[in-house]
């Protein structure tokens, strides 16, 4: 819970006018979770690589971009999870944690769809938790009234026999 108070107060934390020509203001939530899922991709595409190629190189520069945009309590935390070969940040995907594959609780959910609440963190494993993107709705299909022949009632068809 010390982390959740402190990645508060650095994402509301107002930027100084003089950082702000070189550094977009980054104290939207949306903005960071932007960043890491970013710096998740890259990441993962990195280790993929050769450590010599060229492809590696531009990857590990795109990844300093990234990082400098990130407030440091979330770097510390995310660098500390990566060094020890876990996911520092995973994405929800059915209410799970894409970490450790378990099921969030109901609470922590909800408060992740709420635009005013700052980054959640896995209760297991301590993932940073990237929402799931919302799927795109697909249109309702016309409804058709089919005509469906009705059974005689039981009364009709005793009357007849």
């Amino acid at each position: 819970m010390k982390f959740c108070l402190s990645w508060h107060e650095v994402i509301r934390q107002p930027q100084p006018d003089a950082l702000s020509e070189y550094h977009p203001p980054m104290h939207q939530t949306d903005n960071i979770i932007e960043a890491l899922s970013q710096l998740t991709e890259l990441d993962a595409t990195r280790r993929r690589l050769e450590l010599k190629s060229a492809r590696h190189q531009e990857i590990t520069l795109e990844v300093e971009i990234v990082r400098e945009r990130l407030p440091t309590a979330i770097l510390i935390h995310y660098d500390q999870r990566v060094s020890r070969g876990k996911r520092g940040a995973a994405k929800v995907r059915n209410g799970t944690c894409g970490g450790c594959h378990l099921q969030l609780p109901c609470g922590q959910l909800s408060d992740m769809r709420r635009a005013d609440v700052t980054l959640q963190v896995c209760g297991n494993c301590s993932a940073l938790l990237l929402p799931e993107e919302p799927k795109p709705e697909e249109p309702a299909a016309p409804a058709t009234p089919e005509l469906v022949k009705k059974a005689p009632s039981r009364k009709k068809a005793l009357a007849k026999t």
